[in-house]
């Protein structure tokens, strides 16, 4: 039911807009409580970004947005550039938006956020319903909404519920965990545990990847089985993506749909992403120098008098960095990537370690940025026209239809006394 309604369209011409586009156009908004860490996530995914960004491409709303020193985000700024992935060129659009407040506040800054989102499906309807359109209109759907969950307990605060069912109803919402640095493997897996289990069982919020059960299914699910990753509804989710991949594994002819519940799977069991960002300096904020294979004095010290003591025991010349993410239980699979190429890395540093922002080994950085620039890019473009702009596009017509024989009525009304 899901994903049936990707794989049609995505099995065939790749168009989520009525007219073809030359350019596919992704945009995405990121938003959450303040202090949430969206800023610099939007800063360290532009810096991730920059050697595939096309030259000359790259455009702020406002001056400077990502070159001065952190600060509160105030206002809604926005950033977009030319990308290449995989061959293929796309426009990239990021936004950022001020931090939600507790409190009342919440109601008027997530009204500001929801009408941001409808206005762009309004200047979708008002093109389509010209005589003459135009033909080199831009799609500024907002796409994906990653939205930064507050992690101050294992559960979904009240401003993260209220906030998620007012999102998800209008755009395609993406749980992120930020700040991840700052947990440890068991509370990672704690929190996202907790929010899977309130997103999906307690209180049903259609989020992406979210398919609603029927209640014998759900009630069977919940009998037949311990749930998966947290969430008896994920759990069904998952089984039913994995029947529909099992069964396509012997029919060629619906290798899209099977690649499409693949991607499907993926996304569901890192979701929530656990992010953390570059450690920038605090008079720039661009990011600090940190060397791939930089060790620090401590661990010079120590190496040399290991060194000293077993001269034969050590004989790898592995980067510190993937060194230091091994644990003694599992033998550290070296982290290879096409940026290990550079002697600079963007992560952040401390007393004990260095952690990389793009290893998947520190946190899910680059696995969200893969799945929101190229593996889901498709499907969150057609989700959002086919779903979410046309409810828009519904309603805005039905509303018109009331208010114009409301308009009648009244005008009959009049002429008849």
């Amino acid at each position: 039911m899901l994903y049936n309604a990707y794989s049609q369209r995505l099995s065939g011409q790749q168009t989520a807009r009525s007219r073809k586009e030359s350019v596919p156009h992704l945009n995405v908004m990121v938003v959450g409580k303040a202090g949430a860490g969206k800023t610099m996530f939007v800063r360290t995914l532009c810096e991730r970004l920059k050697c595939n960004i096309i030259q000359g491409t790259f455009k702020e709303s406002k001056s400077m947005a990502l070159k001065e020193q952190l600060r509160a985000t105030e206002d809604f700024y926005s950033v977009s550039m030319y990308v290449e992935e995989n061959g293929e060129r796309i426009s990239f659009t990021l936004i950022d938006t001020p931090g939600f407040d507790d409190g009342l506040a919440i109601d008027h800054q997530l009204n500001f956020v929801a009408k941001y989102i409808d206005y762009q499906f309004e200047l979708t309807l008002i093109e389509e319903t010209k005589v003459k359109r135009d033909t080199k209109a831009f799609d500024t759907h907002i796409h994906a909404c990653l939205y930064f969950m507050d992690t101050t307990s294992n559960c979904l605060s009240d401003t993260d519920r209220y906030a998620l069912r007012v999102l998800s109803s209008r755009v395609n919402v993406i749980p992120v965990i930020g700040k991840a640095d700052t947990l440890t493997v068991t509370q990672r897996e704690s929190l996202k545990r907790g929010f899977r289990n309130d997103i999906f069982d307690a209180l049903q919020i259609p989020i992406y990847g979210y398919i609603e059960m029927n209640e014998d299914d759900e009630k069977d699910e919940k009998s037949s089985e311990a749930p998966e990753r947290g969430s008896f509804t994920m759990t069904h989710i998952l089984h039913m993506l994995r029947e529909c991949i099992s069964d396509n594994d012997d029919d060629d002819d619906d290798d899209d749909c099977d690649g499409d519940a693949r991607t499907m799977v993926d996304y569901l069991e890192q979701m929530p992403y656990t992010v953390f960002s570059y450690e920038e300096d605090p008079d720039t904020g661009r990011p600090l120098t940190i060397l791939r294979d930089s060790l620090f004095p401590q661990q010079q010290m120590s190496s040399q008098q290991q060194q000293d003591t077993e001269p034969h025991e050590l004989t790898s010349s592995e980067p510190a960095s993937d060194t230091l993410s091994a644990t003694p239980q599992q033998p550290h699979k070296k982290y290879n990537n096409k940026r290990n190429t550079s002697k600079n890395m963007l992560g952040r540093r401390y007393p004990w370690a260095v952690i990389e922002c793009c290893n998947p080994d520190h946190c899910d950085f680059e696995k969200l940025r893969t799945m929101i620039v190229t593996s889901h890019r498709d499907m969150l473009r057609i989700d959002t026209f086919e779903r979410f702009y046309e409810k828009y596009r519904t309603e805005q017509l039905l509303k018109r239809r009331v208010n114009k024989l409301m308009a009648t009525t009244t005008k009959c009304d009049k002429v008849l006394v």
